[in-house]
C-alpha cells in the first residue's frame, strides 16, 4: 500500500526526529487522530516498521500531546457511543438468530452471540462485508461444529478438514433441523460441507 506523500517509513532503530514523539500501534482513536492532524499540519509523518510489522508511528510532539488530551477529554462519550453501537449490534443478531432458528434453546443463543460477535474477536459476527443473516447462520453452524460434535476431536487426531466435516455434517445437519433451520441455512451448510 503507497503511503500518502507526508509519510515515511523508518525503522526503530533510526533516531525520533526532534520535536516528535511515539504513538505505539494499539489505540485507534489516537492513531488517527494523530495522522490526520499531522497531515492537515503538512509536516511529515513517520510509519515505524520493524520488519514488515508496523509497531506506530511518530509525529510531532504539540500534536500528540493534544490527542492525548482529547483521548481523555473524549473518553467517556465513546466508551459510551462504543456500548450503544454494541447493544444494537448484539440485538440485531439476536433477532436473526431467533428468526433463522426459531427453536434453538437460550443458552445456545446466547454462547453463538457471546463468541461469534464479540468484540476484537476477528470472527464472522464482527466482519461488516457480511450481512447479517449469512453472519448468524456462519456463527451457529460454527458452534455447532466445535461444540456439538467430534469435529476438533477428529482434526486433532490428524483427519483432513474436509474428512473432518463430512464426518460430523448429518450429526450438524440434524441439529440445524432441531433448532429450526430455515433453508438458507440448509444451502449454506451444503456449501459449506463440500
Amino acid at each position: 500500500m503507497a503511503l500518502p506523500k507526508r509519510e515515511t517509513t523508518v525503522s526503530p532503530k533510526v533516531p525520533i526526529p526532534k520535536g516528535y514523539a511515539f504513538l505505539p500501534k494499539g489505540n485507534q482513536y489516537k492513531t488517527l487522530h494523530c495522522r490526520r492532524l499531522t497531515h492537515e499540519a503538512k509536516k511529515t509523518l513517520y510509519v515505524v516498521e520493524d520488519g514488515k510489522k508496523v509497531i506506530g508511528i511518530r509525529v510531532p510532539k504539540n500534536i500528540f500531546f493534544r490527542v492525548q488530551s482529547l483521548a481523555r477529554e473524549t473518553l467517556s462519550s465513546r466508551r459510551a457511543a462504543t456500548e450503544t453501537r454494541e447493544g444494537t449490534l448484539i440485538r440485531k443478531a439476536e433477532l436473526e438468530v431467533d428468526q433463522l432458528f426459531p427453536r434453538i434453546p437460550k443458552v445456545e443463543r446466547d454462547a453463538v452471540l457471546k463468541r461469534a460477535f464479540r468484540k476484537h474477536s476477528g470472527r464472522v459476527g464482527r466482519s461488516s462485508q457480511t450481512p447479517m443473516p449469512r453472519k448468524v447462520r456462519l456463527a451457529v453452524i460454527a458452534h455447532i461444529r466445535h461444540k456439538h460434535t467430534e469435529y476438533d476431536v477428529l482434526l486433532n487426531k490428524g483427519v483432513k478438514r474436509e474428512d473432518a466435516r463430512t464426518a460430523v455434517s448429518e450429526k450438524m445437519l440434524g441439529i440445524l433441523r432441531q433448532w429450526g433451520a430455515t433453508e438458507g441455512t440448509s444451502k449454506l451448510f451444503a456449501e459449506w460441507k463440500d
